[in-house]
């Protein structure tokens, strides 16, 4: 029976919803995808470019460049999901 707003009461050993566990399974094939689409891209991309690291010039494979941004860009979104839910 549902109460004023329409929730179902719930049993203290039931099982947790099955949505969850297809947002994890559809999180994985995506970032599958993302990885699989980087990886091919980076490998049509060998060639050398120069990096500008502030005090010096150097000439780095740009597989290497695109490696490391996409490193950086997960790692600043994981940050940014974890505050969230603090």
């Amino acid at each position: 029976m549902a109460d004023d707003l329409g929730r179902v009461p719930t049993s203290e050993g039931s099982e947790p919803p099955v949505r969850k566990e297809r947002a994890i399974a559809s999180k994985t094939i995506a970032a599958v995808a993302v990885a699989f689409v980087l990886v091919a891209f980076g490998l049509s991309n060998d060639d050398r470019v120069p990096v500008d690291y502030l005090v010096f010039t150097r000439d780095s494979p740009l597989i290497i460049v695109i490696a490391v941004s996409a490193l950086l860009g997960a790692l600043a979104g994981g940050l940014l999901v974890y505050r969230r839910k603090r």
